[in-house]
């Protein structure tokens, strides 16, 4: 009987405990990245969705009507924020920072996307800007900035408005200077030209053309070769390896796929290229196989600020996933 009596006592406080593990509060494990990179909830906003081939994360698109949103791979906006001018918008290896070009102000921005507070403003005290193109971070975790009016490339700490290195540009002015693959490709104005420089500033390829009328923010995908934008009508996004060579290109003369003053193209992890069709007010991802569009944010030719609307985007980049 006292064996008995043990027995359903020890059944008894196994279920209490059981039972306690059961009402316990459940932990929340914290989501690993910015609140640009969270995954979407609602409908999808998609004009074109072809085969899973759209970006393999979030997308950061700053557009010409003040707006910067965050669309996730299935076109559900996860994020947006107004901000005045925003010239380009890239994000830094953390995912938490975003690095804005404000042209009209002269001034580049580091702003945090979860709390909205300015960590750096470059263009006041220590380094004085003029109309810059383009700011991103390179390898090095430094910030690379065309600075197009004062017709210079410059390198600057995160840590300090005072650039690190300033590289002075003797013919054109660098338009754009965006880091990738351990280099920073120039695409310069006056006259139009692309130049490989190092990360210390230093020219190692001046890239000939071919045949492109208004090369628009180059960069390197590779090591020996970069994407480029050709910013007409109808547009143009051409491969080319540092000696001019073509090696791949897309430019439709009618019909839907055709590009109207594309901004940027850039290629991604799985080989299809990205590209910010910007006149035609929308973000298109390319199949580089079958050179059809797989995937499709904005109505071609129609601005709005509705979702799945688009007006004049001028930039698009990959949010990463996380990081301190």
């Amino acid at each position: 009987m006292r064996a008995l009596a043990l027995g359903a006592l020890a059944l008894s406080l196994s279920l209490a405990a059981c039972g306690a593990t059961q009402r316990a509060p459940r932990r929340e494990t914290p989501w690993p990245g910015s609140a640009a990179t969270h995954p979407g909830g609602g409908p999808s906003h998609l004009a074109i969705s072809r085969h899973g081939g759209g970006p393999p994360l979030n997308l950061l698109i700053a557009q010409a009507d003040d707006r910067i949103v965050s669309i996730s791979p299935r076109g559900q906006v996860v994020w947006r924020e107004r901000q005045a001018d925003p010239g380009t918008v890239f994000v830094s290896r953390t995912g938490r920072t975003e690095i804005i070009t404000e042209p009209s102000a002269s001034q580049v921005v580091l702003r945090r996307i979860d709390s909205g507070a300015v960590a750096l403003r470059y263009g006041r005290r220590g380094l004085r800007l003029r109309d810059p193109g383009s700011a991103v971070e390179d390898a090095r975790g430094e910030v690379v900035i065309a600075d197009t009016g004062d017709c210079r490339v410059v390198f600057a700490a995160q840590s300090s408005e005072r650039p690190a290195r300033v590289t002075a540009w003797a013919h054109g002015c660098p338009r754009s200077a965006l880091a990738g693959d351990g280099v920073v490709v120039v695409t310069q104005q006056r006259p139009a030209g692309i130049v490989v420089v190092s990360e210390v500033g230093a020219q190692l390829d001046r890239i000939p053309l071919g045949g492109l009328a208004a090369p628009s923010d180059a960069v390197a995908f590779r090591p020996d070769a970069v994407v480029v934008a050709d910013r007409t009508k109808p547009g143009r996004v051409v491969e080319l390896d540092r000696r001019g060579n073509v090696l791949w290109s897309y430019g439709p003369s009618r019909g839907p796929g055709e590009l109207d003053r594309p901004r940027l193209a850039s290629v991604l992890p799985d080989g299809n290229v990205l590209v910010v069709d910007s006149g035609n007010d929308r973000v298109i991802v390319i199949d580089r196989q079958t050179k059809l569009i797989v995937w499709q944010y904005g109505h071609r030719g129609t601005a709005g600020s509705r979702p799945g609307y688009l007006d004049r985007p001028t930039s698009a980049t990959l949010v990463p996933l996380g990081g301190t």
